[in-house]
C-alpha cells in the first residue's frame, strides 16, 4: 500500500467536488478524503494500491462533475501523509453541503420544464408544415412533459432522503461507538 497526495484548483469548491470526489475514492477501493484548503484549492489524500491511485488519479483528469468549469491536476506526491478513513470522510460531509446542490437542481428543472412549454406552443404555430410536423413536436412535448414530472418525482425522493439524512448520520455515529 501507498499514500499519494495531490491538489485540484480552478474554482473547485463550492461545486461538488468533495462528494465526486469521495464517490470515486469508494469506486476505485482506496482509502483517504478531500479536503477544503483555504487558498480555493481542493487537497486529495488517499491510500491503496499505486495502480489503483493511478487509474483514480487519471480518471480525475478526464471527468469532474458538472457544475466544475476548468480544474488543474497537480502532480501525484508519493510519500508518508495522514490519511483520512473514507467513512469518516463521508459522515462529515455536512448536510449544508446537500441543502446548496437542491436549489442549483431546482433551477435546473425549471429552465428545462419553461423549454418544454416553449416546445409545446413551438409544436402549435407549425401547422402550416403539416400534420406529420405538428403530430411530432407534440409527441416530442408529451414525452418530455412525462419525463418532467419523473424528474419531479425523483427531485421528490432526494429530498425526503435528504430530510432523513441527519437521523440516518446520528444512528451511524451510534452504531460506530
Amino acid at each position: 500500500m501507498v499514500i499519494a497526495r495531490f491538489y485540484i484548483k480552478n474554482g473547485v469548491q463550492g461545486v461538488g467536488y468533495r462528494p465526486f470526489i469521495l464517490e470515486q475514492i469508494f469506486n476505485f477501493n482506496l482509502n483517504g478524503a478531500p479536503k477544503n484548503l483555504l487558498d480555493g484549492r481542493v487537497e486529495v489524500v488517499v491510500e491503496g494500491r499505486k495502480e489503483d491511485i493511478e487509474d483514480f488519479y487519471e480518471y480525475l483528469k478526464a471527468k469532474m462533475p458538472p457544475a466544475a468549469r476548468n480544474p488543474g491536476l497537480s502532480e501525484a506526491e508519493f510519500g508518508e501523509f495522514y490519511v483520512v478513513d473514507r467513512t469518516d470522510a463521508a459522515l462529515a460531509l455536512n448536510l449544508n453541503q446537500w441543502n446548496t446542490a437542491i436549489p442549483v437542481v431546482i433551477s435546473i428543472n425549471k429552465n428545462v420544464m419553461g423549454l418544454g412549454e416553449k416546445m409545446d406552443g413551438l409544436g402549435e404555430k407549425m401547422d402550416g408544415l403539416g400534420k406529420a410536423t405538428r403530430d411530432g413536436f407534440e409527441r416530442m412535448g408529451t414525452e418530455m412533459h412525462e419525463g418532467f414530472e419523473r424528474m419531479d418525482k425523483n427531485f421528490e425522493r432526494m429530498n425526503e432522503t435528504l430530510e432523513a439524512l441527519p437521523e440516518r448520520i446520528a444512528r451511524a455515529f451510534k452504531d460506530m461507538k
